[in-house]
């Protein structure tokens, strides 16, 4: 009477199971350069103290200058050009929070690359908007992030976008200048 060898065809269907697992993850795992933003962003929200600035084209001649203390603490003042303040104010919660958006959005972009001493990401601006609301949405969203000491210090945000006739070019200039004990050198 012939044996099967059930022992040797498992072994066989594990060992392809394995490599099928192995070829799917690699195609699936963050790059080097998704790792390095996504780390980067990871260690920046997790601090205690951030301090920084944007500017928006939303707001043009304006900048926002904040101190946020974790978990939701921040002062905000917004200063004109001529160093003239326009408002102040202090916030706590989720509102507090949000001024952190720009880095927490990082960890949700993938297909980084690594242009000079900057991380680029170059994606369809219909990505911005509901699934309904793609067919119609042309142009592009371009983000541009700096680390430096394995924190994200800086976002930069770049959207071209149509809709017909609609035209949006917004830009967003995110820079940090103190993540607990470091501090921007220049």
């Amino acid at each position: 009477m012939r044996r099967f060898p059930l022992a040797l065809v498992l072994v066989g269907a594990l060992g392809l199971l394995a490599a099928g697992g192995a070829v799917l993850g690699a195609f699936q795992a963050p790059t080097g350069t998704d790792l390095a933003v996504h780390n980067g962003a990871g260690q920046t929200l997790l601090a205690t103290r951030v301090v920084g600035s944007y500017t928006s084209s939303e707001l043009p001649g304006t900048t926002v200058k904040f101190d946020f203390t974790a978990p939701d603490h921040l002062v905000e003042k917004a200063v004109e050009k001529s160093g003239k303040v326009e408002g102040r104010r202090t916030v706590s919660g989720s509102e507090a929070t949000g001024v952190l958006t720009p880095v927490r959005n990082l960890l949700s972009i993938r297909g980084f690359s690594v242009h000079g001493a900057y991380y680029e990401n170059t994606q369809p601006a219909a990505n911005l908007v509901t699934p309904a609301e793609r067919p119609d949405v042309t142009g592009t969203y371009r983000t541009r992030v700096e680390l430096e000491s394995g924190y994200v210090v800086g976002v930069f945000i770049r959207i071209n976008a149509a809709e017909g006739t609609e035209r949006v070019a917004e830009t967003v200039d995110y820079r940090l200048s103190r993540i607990d004990g470091w501090m921007r050198s220049r």
